[in-house]
């Protein structure tokens, strides 16, 4: 499922570059000041799900650059509460991996195995965030950070080969760095939003249909 889905983005990356290009440079710019940061991923999830629906789901609208200022307005609240969730959980792992894997105490430091699992499943959920959060407009922040965590448990083989594929991209743009950057997290959008699809296809969710 991961390679159709790596194919899938790639030939919809490639078929509206220039327009997910320019998306990628305002991801980039607005994303240096942090605060604006959860409402730009929102805005450029929002922009890729457009062209997603409009090219596989038949969408008689087109996608246009102004779909990522629409899911920045749109979607600025509930991305930035999401985002908070996301970095305490974070946070809560690393200080308790932190706090058992320096512990003295035999019993305590066999704790770090079960919490690395669990820091695991909560970084592999991050690839269904926000393309949860525009699936599911009706949501409460904490109920889609909750059903990543179900997704990313419930297809583990292909949750877990998606995250390596895009660490893998990421450190090819840190290898290569430069012009890379401007294609990276729209490729990477992408990818996460046409992965999704395919699970909720899968799951046989009623107004999805194949490709």
């Amino acid at each position: 499922m991961v390679w159709e889905s790596v194919s899938t983005a790639a030939g919809l990356f490639w078929r509206r570059l220039g327009m997910l290009v320019v998306a990628n440079i305002l991801w980039l710019l607005l994303s240096l000041l942090i605060v604006t940061w959860p409402a730009a991923t929102a805005g450029l999830f929002h922009l890729v799900r457009r062209v997603v629906q409009e090219e596989l789901e038949g969408s008689p609208r087109d996608a246009t650059l102004s779909d990522f200022w629409d899911g920045f307005r749109r979607y600025w609240l509930r991305s930035s509460v999401l985002s908070a969730i996301d970095l305490a959980g974070i946070g809560l792992i690393a200080v308790a991996l932190v706090f058992y894997g320096g512990s003295t105490q035999e019993p305590l430091r066999w704790l770090v195995g079960p919490i690395g699992l669990v820091g695991l499943a909560w970084i592999t959920a991050q690839l269904y965030v926000f393309p949860l959060l525009l699936q599911r407009p009706g949501s409460r922040p904490w109920e889609i950070m909750r059903e990543a965590l179900l997704v990313a448990l419930g297809y583990p083989l292909s949750s877990l080969s998606l995250l390596v594929t895009v660490l893998v991209l990421l450190i090819a743009a840190v290898a290569l760095a430069g012009p890379v950057l401007f294609v990276l997290f729209s490729a990477i959008a992408m990818l996460q939003t046409v992965a999704l699809r395919q699970i909720v296809i899968q799951r046989g969710e009623p107004g999805m249909a194949a490709p």
